[in-house]
């Protein structure tokens, strides 16, 4: 019944807010939204920041659903909107541009006018998603369905994620800026070496402190102790390779920190405002299935990937290709996990990373932020 609500609603609410449409059209305006609202982060924020520097003729508008928490953004002339609220959606509909990293809602309106650009939150191809999803619910095609009616131009990453994600997954025929991700040109050009001892200062490690980022999925079907690693092993084995002194920032939904209460081993990074810095500034990334994992190969740094629960997710989620092809030491175990480490061979990882790239097409070159500038740019006629 839900479904047939919205396939009947979604046109008709398409239609009815058109009228907020009317008022002053802002060729020059781009609306921003990151992870429906949440933060400021992500390929929107680059994007929006080269747009800042570099085109400051242009209006920058950004949507949170809790603006009063990015007040600070004032200082920098960005104004806010509270997302979703009737004068968001006015703002929206008056603006050339839109800029987000997810779907929009299927009621949402978009004009021939206008330019929707989304750039997605995740490089590479690795776990499924959209149409692809082996669990894809008759609603969530329904709902994939209308949204596909929204004139849209996609950003990727490689060639890869044009073909199965964006082709195949979200049926997309339109535009796309073959560019890599605009949250990975500082990784790629690795040009920002103040966010080392940024990042340092900020959790109070000392100035040659070494970082292993730990930043799995969250799923809904894992108990919050099953994320957990033997952290004095781990940093043990981490010493005993590649020396120094080594610190823990845990990464992760801010449900499974809630009932972790033991943080003697580990430093909770999960309210930082941008994973890209902690990318940029960890020695070591361990992962399990996120995409983090290709914009942390263009550091060229180790990247280890610790899967438990590998067979069921699987099963229950699927990946675009065999993980045991990807070129992260890959272990299911605490014990598996350590020997990785204590064997791993960065000449022959090296090795494997440019091959993932070249198997991969990898569109990453540190430009996406101008290329999606430029798009813009000839965009505003």
């Amino acid at each position: 019944m839900f479904d047939t609500l919205q396939t009947f609603i979604a046109p008709r609410l398409r239609s009815f807010l058109k009228l907020l449409s009317i008022g002053r059209f802002h060729k020059k305006r781009i609306v921003f939204f990151s992870y429906f609202g949440a933060q400021y982060s992500c390929n929107p924020k680059y994007i929006s920041e080269y747009m800042q520097e570099r085109h400051p003729d242009f209006e920058i508008i950004w949507a949170f659903k809790s603006p009063q928490n990015f007040s600070y953004l004032h200082d920098k002339g960005i104004k806010t909107v509270k997302y979703l609220h009737p004068y968001f959606l006015h703002v929206c509909l008056t603006s050339k541009f839109i800029v987000t990293n997810s779907e929009i809602p299927a009621w949402f309106p978009i004009m021939k006018r206008q330019v929707y650009i989304n750039t997605w939150h995740g490089g590479g191809a690795y776990k499924r998603v959209g149409a692809a999803y082996q669990k894809e619910t008759p609603g969530k095609q329904i709902r994939a369905e209308i949204a596909r009616e929204v004139p849209c131009t996609y950003v990727s990453s490689s060639n890869a994620f044009t073909e199965l994600t964006i082709h195949q997954s979200f049926h997309h025929d339109g535009t796309i800026l073959s560019c890599g991700m605009p949250r990975n040109d500082m990784l790629f050009n690795n040009d920002h070496p103040e966010l080392h001892d940024k990042i340092r200062a900020y959790y109070h490690l000392p100035s040659g402190a070494k970082i292993l980022l730990y930043a799995p999925t969250y799923r809904e079907s894992k108990a919050a102790s099953d994320y957990l690693f033997d952290c004095k092993a781990i940093q043990s084995a981490l010493s005993e390779k590649f020396g120094g002194n080594w610190f823990i920032l845990f990464r992760t939904h801010y449900f499974v920190m809630n009932q972790l209460n033991n943080a003697a081993n580990y430093i909770d990074a999960s309210n930082y405002p941008d994973m890209q810095e902690l990318l940029y500034a960890a020695d070591v990334l361990i992962t399990d299935y996120s995409s983090s994992m290709w914009d942390f190969s263009l550091t060229r740094r180790p990247c280890f990937l610790y899967a438990t629960d590998l067979n069921y997710y699987d099963l229950d989620r699927g990946f675009y290709s065999d993980i045991h092809t990807w070129p992260y030491p890959l272990a299911e175990s605490n014990s598996a996990l350590i020997k990785n480490i204590k064997q791993f061979n960065n000449d022959q990882y090296q090795k494997n990373i440019q091959k993932h790239w070249d198997a991969l097409g990898s569109y990453e070159s540190g430009h996406a932020c101008e290329t999606v500038a430029n798009y813009i740019l000839t965009s505003n006629t």
